[in-house]
């Protein structure tokens, strides 16, 4: 038997089990966002279901939502020891287009010591660490060092749409002190990573319409107004010439400045903005004044055109004069912006800059996220400080990111408990674009820290 400071001798005696697991999880294709492939988010969550048993999880249920179900787990024996929310997500991002895998997206691939697949890093083994911790812990010595649940969700790639609903009515199942998310990366092994703060999210459609139908540029040419001319100069209103600072009225009201301390953090992290550059194939970076681009993605809020359509696109020439033109435009925000009040400044922004006779609606697109930063002294972020420190060997880095984790605002809000943000994918993995993959010395690190971060929390 396993003589146990020895859920460190388990999860080593293990890794040809758990990875026989990692691939055949990988290998359902759970795309949550297209229709046909419900069977097959739905295998996944039984799938998943059952992994949580055989690690000794308890009461663990598949539960309907409007949309695809959450698995649910939990083990509550820890008397006096706090209760630790497990967060993750069993859906994928389609895997288009096919042609660019080196190897079929669903047919996980081991090799140069990666795994490749789609959810390989995004985020089905992020999901199995946790697992794999709870299992060490549970089979080495019956007990957990803190109370657990776990709620891992199916539609986090088409954003959570149906998770505050069922949140807000399952408040008492998934009440606790704390909650960790493992949808989060590390730099790498020689630079422990925890990822303490999140933009947030909102977004709208400019719908401009100048007349009944297309006309005839010689017949009405330079006395109507051009659809396109009209939106191309609401857009471009949105920033001040040669910047990007946005120009809308009150984008800013509510941004508070970084502090010195999370300046000098954002200047001590060894992300290399020229390495950053040229890995995402561009010649220059820019940012706002005053603000290095790695402070503006950390510390700014911004505004960005997703998409523009209208007029005639097809081959050859068509001399119109477009009625209708179309945009869709998306706004990261920082600490203290709320996405319904930016929205209504963006619509606020149009209706002054519209011009007279020209019809423009703004609708609000869905997916609207709070941004998050968690309290820099918080005791759930010192635990796992100090289990990063104790199984990779060096303090970790906070770093800041641009994208949005919908689920991180949305647990503060529906639960009021902070979320610390601890995964083992890297930050080039190739997430959501073709030949997806994992380092496997890296997603090996993860469970040894999780279950010392149980560990430190337990002694909370």
């Amino acid at each position: 038997m396993f003589r146990l400071e020895d859920w460190k001798s388990f999860l080593a005696a293990n890794q040809d089990r758990f990875l026989s697991d990692f691939i055949e999880f990988l290998s359902i294709p759970s795309l949550s966002t297209l229709p046909e492939y419900r069977d097959e988010v739905n295998r996944a969550a039984e799938w998943l279901a059952s992994r949580m048993k055989s690690a000794g999880l308890e009461n663990v249920e598949v539960l309907e939502t409007a949309g695809h179900p959450v698995v649910y787990g939990d083990w509550l024996h820890a008397d006096d020891a706090p209760t630790l929310l497990l967060y993750g997500h069993y859906d994928v991002q389609p895997a288009d287009p096919l042609e660019l895998w080196k190897t079929p997206p669903f047919e996980p691939d081991n090799r140069d010591g990666r795994i490749y697949a789609r959810g390989a890093s995004d985020m089905k083994g992020n999901v199995l660490l946790m697992l794999q911790a709870c299992e060490a812990h549970l089979t080495t010595t019956g007990k957990l060092p803190v109370n657990v649940k776990l709620l891992i969700e199916g539609e986090e790639e088409i954003g959570s749409p149906s998770l505050p609903y069922w949140l807000a009515n399952h408040q008492d199942k998934v009440s606790c002190d704390f909650a960790a998310s493992s949808d989060s990366s590390q730099i790498g092994q020689q630079s422990p990573t925890i990822i303490v703060g999140a933009k947030g999210l909102c977004g709208i459609q400019i719908d401009v319409k100048t007349a009944a139908s297309d006309l005839h540029s010689g017949i009405a040419g330079g006395i109507v107004y051009n659809a396109l001319h009209v939106l191309s100069g609401l857009i471009a209103s949105m920033h001040h010439a040669e910047t990007t600072r946005v120009s809308v009225q009150g984008f800013y009201d509510d941004v508070i400045m970084p502090a010195f301390e999370d300046r000098e953090m954002c200047a001590l992290s060894p992300l290399n903005a020229n390495v950053f550059r040229q890995s995402i194939g561009v010649s220059q970076l820019i940012s706002e004044p005053d603000f290095t681009p790695l402070e503006s993605t950390w510390f700014r809020p911004t505004l960005e055109v997703n998409g523009m359509w209208g007029g005639f696109q097809g081959a050859g020439i068509k001399t119109i004069i477009p009625c209708e033109a179309h945009a869709k435009i998306t706004c990261r925000l920082v600490a203290n912006q709320q996405p319904k009040n930016i929205i209504e400044k963006l619509k606020e922004h149009v209706r002054e800059h519209t011009p007279a006779g020209v019809e423009v609606s703004v609708s609000p697109l869905s997916g609207l996220a709070d941004p998050y930063v968690v309290p820099s002294h918080h005791p759930a972020l010192q635990a796992a400080d100090a289990a990063l420190q104790d199984e990779m060997g060096s303090a970790p880095v906070h770093i800041r990111m641009g994208a949005t984790v919908p689920v991180l605002g949305m647990l503060k809000d529906l639960l009021g408990v902070e979320v610390i943000s601890l995964g083992f994918s890297g930050i080039s993995d190739n997430i959501h674009a073709p030949n997806e993959f994992v380092d496997l010395a890296l997603y090996k690190l993860g469970p040894y820290v999780y279950a010392r971060f149980f560990e430190h929390l337990g002694s909370l």
